[in-house]
């Protein structure tokens, strides 16, 4: 997302985020020289909210009103008029270059969409019916597609005709010999970007007492359980990056048990979010958005054995006006 005009010329400051609830969302986005981050947060109380990531190269000119290189934006809440508890977003091909977010209020899933012209928009929502967890991605050819687990635990996969986009003609994708429907699984994830052209996403479900990955060919690599999970592809394949409990996360690659590493978290708690991002200018990179005990860290995953690059998430933003003595930085609600 571009940053919108800046006011003033008054100087940024730093702020914490806004409060969050439920799960996140990540992805690189078509902006900047390097394609900033884009981060979907859903309010603690209404609606959601989105944060950009500058990716420039250090040294940059910023945008006017935007944060510099290396740092996050302010934020800006869209989609009130209901709490959120889970949310996706993809950067699309369509649009072109537009973003398609699949959120879920309850059991209810709700689809947005960003475009330089209109900002966020609701769309008509895929019909994958009642949900406990729903996701989006886009393959290597541009299609989009949803997982959504029933409320009885059963993977329903949907496919979209994007001829007449942005209106999506969804078709039935479940493939034929799904994991059995178990209500132990409270996560679903889906492998998407690299995927060869024409196949299907790779299909990840956790829950609290194992897991499971389904490939695109529909093999089967058995997970342990987890309570949250990113994918991304990376490195030519799948690359899952699973939370149970302790200060690391297990980063899996499916049919390759000797690559598995334990990247290092930083702060305290429990992990209670969890999103990453691949970086197509810096292959074999992952980048990670973590939420633990109510704070946001950045990890920059490099591939190496146990090391990850982190820092908190904090805001750069410009200060309200009326606050002469003790500047106060503003979110956009």
């Amino acid at each position: 997302m571009a940053a919108p005009p800046a006011p003033s010329l008054r100087p940024l400051r730093t702020a914490p985020p806004p409060s969050s609830r439920g799960g996140i969302g990540l992805a690189q986005g078509r902006y900047g020289l390097r394609g900033n981050l884009e981060l979907v947060l859903c309010d603690a109380q209404d609606g959601l909210w989105v944060l950009w990531f500058n990716n420039d190269p250090p040294g940059t000119a910023p945008e006017p009103g935007g944060p510099p290189p290396g740092e996050w934006s302010g934020a800006l809440r869209f989609a009130t008029g209901r709490r959120y508890d889970e949310v996706t977003v993809v950067q699309s091909r369509h649009g072109p270059h537009h973003l398609e977010l699949l959120a879920r209020s309850g059991d209810a899933a709700h689809r947005l969409r960003w475009s330089p012209e209109s900002a966020f928009t609701a769309e008509p929502p895929p019909p994958c019916g009642p949900a406990r967890s729903v996701t989006v991605a886009e393959t290597g050819d541009g299609t989009l597609w949803t997982a959504s687990l029933t409320p009885d635990g059963a993977l329903r996969t949907l496919r979209a005709d994007a001829s007449a986009y942005p209106r999506l003609t969804w078709t039935d994708a479940t493939p034929s010999h799904p994991p059995p429907a178990d209500t132990r699984w409270t996560r679903t994830a889906l492998v998407d970007g690299d995927e060869a052209a024409g196949s299907r996403p790779g299909t990840v479900l956790v829950g609290d007492r194992d897991g499971v990955h389904l490939s695109p060919g529909a093999a089967t690599t058995d997970l342990p359980a987890g309570s949250e999970v990113a994918a991304v592809a990376a490195d030519g394949g799948a690359r899952l990056y699973l939370w149970t409990a302790g200060p690391w996360l297990d980063v899996l690659v499916p049919g390759h048990p000797g690559r598995t590493r334990r990247l290092p978290l930083p702060g305290s708690g429990a992990v209670t979010a969890l999103a990453a991002t691949s970086l197509p200018h810096e292959p074999g990179c992952v980048d990670l958005v973590v939420r633990r005990a109510g704070r946001l860290w950045h990890l920059r995953d490099t591939g190496d054995e146990n090391v990850a690059v982190a820092t908190e998430l904090v805001s750069r933003l410009t200060p309200a006006p009326a606050d002469t003595d003790t500047p106060r930085p503003v979110h956009r609600g």
